[in-house]
């Protein structure tokens, strides 16, 4: 079914510090998996899934984004960027777009993540989209193997077993005692009610703005969360690191 969502917002000002020394020079959005880079990959998705507007969020030291991408022309799309400074955290890139979504519902993507789904069906991120403002594609894990760094959820059931969406509520977003456990997986289906959460969340003991914290209060405030499971067939690749990233580049070359 058509969607009125035209807009996405992709995060890419984080500093790379795993993969360093080669992030000094080269942004990880832009290393190079397959025959594009990492954010390119993003771009072919995003455009698959009807987006046709992109604000890049990159900090000061990635000139090479802009300087790639352009306007978007080469991509019928058109591009636009904002510079955030690193480490202000993953909501502040959201706050960073309020204006240019001009109080639209919006995609919000991770740029160092790399989804791609199975051949000859809809795409993790279409599927996204069909659903209602103030969803996450997921990843389930065991709840005894949850890859470092993931931002967790609530309890899932094993993959393949569950319905295909949940929906979180008040008091719903608790993994304790949980076998399987829903993650985020970096893309984001959001509406303007995002930046007044932000606003009244403070930020972390690190000085860090996050997402998460603002989700949590819109729920308690009586609203809810969908999350939406990558399926067994799915492909995600969170490529803030050498082990990840090497991973995604021998997927591809299958």
């Amino acid at each position: 079914m058509p969607h009125s969502i035209t807009r996405a917002v992709v995060a890419a000002g984080g500093a790379g510090t795993k993969m360093a020394p080669i992030t000094r020079v080269l942004p990880k959005e832009m290393l190079p998996a397959g025959r594009m880079p990492i954010l390119e990959h993003l771009v072919h998705e995003l455009r698959a899934a009807g987006i046709t507007d992109v604000l890049f969020v990159i900090s000061s030291g990635k000139p090479q984004i802009p300087a790639y991408f352009g306007s978007g022309a080469a991509y019928g799309m058109d591009f636009s960027y904002r510079v955030q400074d690193d480490g202000a955290g993953p909501g502040a890139p959201v706050l960073a777009a309020e204006t240019w979504t001009r109080g639209r519902p919006f995609v919000l993507a991770f740029g160092d993540n790399l989804i791609r789904g199975a051949a000859g069906s809809d795409t993790p991120l279409q599927r996204l989209l069909a659903g209602t403002v103030c969803s996450v594609l997921t990843r389930v894990f065991p709840a005894d193997s949850i890859p470092a760094h993931e931002t967790l959820l609530g309890a899932a059931d094993a993959p393949g077993t569950g319905p295909a969406a949940v929906t979180f509520g008040r008091n719903l977003l608790d993994h304790t005692h949980a076998r399987w456990v829903h993650a985020c997986a970096a893309r984001w289906l959001l509406g303007p009610f995002v930046f007044d959460a932000l606003r009244t969340c403070p930020p972390r003991p690190t000085g860090e703005l996050y997402l998460i914290d603002a989700v949590r209060r819109w729920i308690a405030a009586g609203n809810h969360l969908t999350a939406l499971p990558l399926r067994p067939d799915d492909l995600r690749f969170n490529c803030d690191n050498w082990e990840t990233y090497h991973d995604a580049v021998a997927a591809l070359r299958r």
